[in-house]
């Protein structure tokens, strides 16, 4: 097995601050890890430890990092440089049609930007676009979730994890700069559906929890009123709770990892005995019946 020296463009991506870095994770998509000349184990252990420890501790520039590893790997798997090259270019092809299939599929179901506020409009359009691209991140993700460590499969699915990372730090940004004029996207104004939309951009902005503990206290006054889903505000409840530390109150964040059998556990709950019956008061289905649904989605059992 070979191992292939980087280039000096390579070597200045992992070995120079963030500060420096525009764009960390563009340049760890982009760069030629196929460079010829071999490298030692204990070069190659020094280059992935340096790109972990300089590269920072955002959720971005983690998965910058974790993109160099990963290309790092596959080179040091190839045989040659040619086979090297067509594994890198056969992944980024899976992944961007995966990605394009996942995008059109979503588009369908998404709703519509259809208010007569053009005004309104615009905040539905943008709210729904990122929508779509939150939802086709995370499905191209699933489906090219794979075992291989050294090839094309590894390569796809390394890229589809960097891209939904860093898409929500994108749309996290987004909400942010929307809650800024509009207090909270309800149902009124915008529409139940993009209430939705807006509810699921807060719920996966996990790199910032304080915003979503700001996003939870702006949902929580239209409740009354049907602004939003009592279903949302459980999940995004639990999903605060989960992320600063505390127990959730209605299941619905499951552990990271699928159990052996192809199941999933919840997370530390408060009162495990009432939480089917604080469920059943939001119209919710059993925590069981929901744990099983993310089961399928999520865990594959060969």
């Amino acid at each position: 097995m070979k191992t292939y020296k980087f280039t000096t463009a390579i070597c200045a991506t992992l070995c120079v601050s963030t500060a420096v870095l525009a764009n960390p994770l563009e340049q760890a998509r982009s760069k030629d890890y196929c460079a010829a000349d071999p490298l030692t184990e204990a070069e190659v252990s020094s280059l992935t430890v340096q790109a972990k420890d300089r590269l920072g501790e955002s959720a971005v520039n983690r998965a910058a990092g974790a993109l160099q590893v990963a290309g790092n790997a596959i080179a040091q798997a190839q045989k040659s440089e040619k086979s090297c090259h067509k594994a890198f270019k056969r992944g980024r092809g899976d992944f961007d049609k995966q990605l394009k299939k996942k995008t059109r599929k979503v588009s369908r179901n998404a709703g519509a930007a259809d208010s007569d506020d053009p005004v309104i409009r615009e905040v539905q359009q943008q709210v729904r676009d990122a929508f779509i691209a939150d939802q086709a991140a995370r499905l191209t993700y699933i489906e090219l979730a794979t075992t291989d460590l050294g090839g094309e499969d590894y390569w796809a699915q390394r890229l589809a994890t960097a891209h939904a990372i860093e898409l929500d730090a994108v749309n996290t940004q987004l909400l942010k700069t929307l809650l800024k004029q509009y207090d909270w996207i309800d149902g009124q104004r915008f529409g139940s559906r993009i209430a939705s939309h807006a509810w699921i951009l807060a719920q996966h902005a996990d790199a910032d929890p304080e915003f979503q503990k700001l996003a939870l206290s702006r949902m929580e006054p239209y409740l009354a009123t049907d602004g939003a889903r009592q279903r949302d505000y459980a999940y995004l409840f639990d999903r605060v709770a989960v992320n600063t530390g505390g127990p959730q109150r209605y299941g619905t964040q499951p552990e990271s990892e699928c159990n052996d059998n192809g199941t999933l556990s919840p997370r530390l709950l408060e009162d495990p005995e009432g939480v089917d019956e604080r469920r059943a008061a939001l119209g919710m289905e059993t925590m069981a019946e929901a744990m099983g649904e993310m089961a399928a989605e999520r865990c594959r059992v060969d």
